[in-house]
C-alpha cells in the first residue's frame, strides 16, 4: 500500500483509512469515469493504474462507468455550464474505452457496472430524498460554484446534481474507498456525506496529482488536444513522451511508473546533467508496460532514427486506396485513422504537421496522383505512402 500512500495528494480522513488497513478486510474501491470521449488517454491510464494497485493488493476494483452522469456533464473546475452529451454519443464512447480498460485491469477481482442502471430509473421521490441530503451553502462551498455565483455566472440545478450522482453511486456500491484525481476531492467527500445520509459507512476519499497533458501546463484532455493515447503506435507514444517539457516528466514518472519516490528524487537532483536521458528512460518504461520491452526497444530506435539521425524509419505503412480525382486529406488522413476526425486533421495540416516529401503542405484537396509514390507525414513520427488498389 505503501506505493499508492507516497502518490497520493490527499487521504481523507486518514485514520478511517488506517482503520479500514487493520481491519484487514477486502476492500470496495471505487472509480468513476464519465465515457465523454472515445479514447483512453495517459491521464486516464494514471488512474486506472491506482486502481490496479487496489487490486494487486487483494481488493476489489469498482469501475463505474458513468454512462448517466456523462449526460450531466461533471462541472468541476468549470467557469460555465456544459453542455449535454447525447445518448448516443456516450454509448459510442463507451464501446471505444471498455475494451481497453478491461484489457488494463486484472479480471478475477473487478466489478465494472454502469450508474444508468440505477440512475436512470430513480423515482422522483427517491430523487427529492437524495436532493434533501445536501444543502445550498454546501454546494457553495465548492471553489468553482462560489466563483461563478459571486461573478453573476449562470449554475444550473442540474449541476448541482453532478456530485449528488457521484455520490449516491458511492451509496450503490457500497465503497469503502473512492479515487479520482485531485479536482475530485470536494465531489468524493461530499459522497461520504451521502452514504452517512442513508445509514452507511462513509467511504474514504482519496485523490492523486492530475496528469499535466503535452504541453506541460493543462490537464491532459482530449478536448484540448494535449493528450497522448494508449493505444497509438509504441513509437508514437514514446516520442510524444520525449516531446513533454523536461519539468513535466516528473509527474510523469510519479503517476505513471513504478519507481520508488526516492529513485525518482536522486533522478531530478541529477536532471540539469542529462534531462534528455531520463526522458528515454520514462519512455521506455511507459511504452514497457503498454506493450511490451521489445516495442519499447523498437520505438526508441525508430525515434533515434528520425529526430537524432534525421532519417526515414526502416518500414514506412503503404496504403491502398480507391482511385478518386480530388483527394480530401482530412478525410483521407481520418479514413486511415491516423487522426480522430476531420477536424482534428485540418487542425493539423493548418498548423504544418502535415507534409509531402518532407516540405509543409496546407492544403485541403489534392489531385490523387499528385501523391502517389510521395512519403507523406503526419507530426514528426508517422511516416506513410498511398497507392492505387
Amino acid at each position: 500500500m505503501k506505493y499508492l500512500i507516497d502518490r497520493a495528494s490527499a487521504i481523507t480522513p486518514k485514520e478511517d483509512f488506517e482503520s479500514l488497513l487493520k481491519s484487514n478486510k477486502k476492500l470496495r474501491v471505487k472509480l468513476g469515469v464519465d465515457p465523454t470521449a472515445p479514447d483512453v488517454t495517459l491521464g486516464w491510464y494514471a488512474i486506472l493504474r491506482m486502481l490496479k494497485k487496489f487490486q494487486d493488493y487483494g481488493h476489489t476494483a469498482i469501475l463505474i462507468l458513468g454512462e448517466f452522469t456523462a449526460q450531466v456533464g461533471d462541472p468541476s473546475g468549470k467557469s460555465e455550464t456544459r453542455n449535454k452529451l447525447e445518448e448516443a454519443n456516450v454509448n459510442k464512447n463507451t464501446e471505444g474505452v471498455l475494451p481497453i480498460i478491461k484489457n488494463i485491469l486484472n479480471s478475477d477481482n473487478l466489478e465494472i457496472v454502469s450508474n444508468k442502471d440505477w440512475l436512470s430509473t430513480i423515482s422522483t421521490v427517491e430523487m427529492v430524498n437524495l436532493a434533501s441530503s445536501t444543502t445550498l451553502a454546501q454546494m457553495l462551498e465548492r471553489d468553482d460554484f462560489s466563483i461563478r455565483y459571486k461573478n453573476g455566472n449562470p449554475i444550473s440545478l442540474m449541476e448541482f446534481f453532478y456530485p449528488l450522482f457521484q455520490g449516491y453511486d458511492s451509496v450503490a456500491v457500497k465503497a469503502d474507498i473512492e479515487i479520482g484525481g485531485h479536482d475530485q476531492l470536494w465531489n468524493l467527500m461530499l459522497g461520504r456525506e451521502i452514504q452517512k445520509f442513508y445509514n452507511l459507512q462513509p467511504q474514504v476519499a482519496m485523490t492523486f496529482p492530475l496528469l499535466v497533458g503535452t504541453d506541460g501546463t493543462k490537464k491532459m484532455s482530449q478536448s484540448l488536444g494535449n493528450y497522448i493515447s494508449i493505444s497509438d503506435k509504441p513509437e508514437n507514444i514514446y516520442g510524444q513522451i520525449m516531446s513533454i517539457p523536461d519539468e513535466a516528466m516528473w509527474d510523469y514518472f510519479l503517476l505513471l511508473t513504478d519507481f520508488d519516490i526516492s529513485e525518482i528524487d536522486k533522478m531530478k537532483s541529477e536532471n540539469e546533467t542529462n534531462p534528455f536521458e531520463f526522458k528515454k528512460k520514462l519512455g521506455h518504461h511507459i511504452v514497457s508496460e503498454i506493450y511490451s520491452e521489445s516495442e519499447a526497444d523498437q520505438a526508441k530506435k525508430i525515434f533515434n532514427s528520425i529526430t537524432i539521425n534525421k532519417s526515414l524509419p526502416d518500414h514506412i505503412d503503404n496504403y491502398l486506396i480507391d482511385e478518386i480525382e480530388i483527394i480530401h486529406i482530412p478525410k483521407l488522413l481520418t479514413d486511415l485513422k491516423l487522426t480522430k476526425s476531420n477536424s482534428e486533421a485540418r487542425r493539423l495540416i493548418e498548423s504544418g504537421s502535415f507534409k509531402v516529401d518532407n516540405q509543409k503542405f496546407e492544403l485541403l484537396d489534392i489531385n490523387f496522383e499528385y501523391l502517389i509514390n510521395k512519403t507523406l507525414q503526419l507530426g514528426k513520427r508517422t511516416f506513410f505512402t498511398i497507392n492505387k488498389k
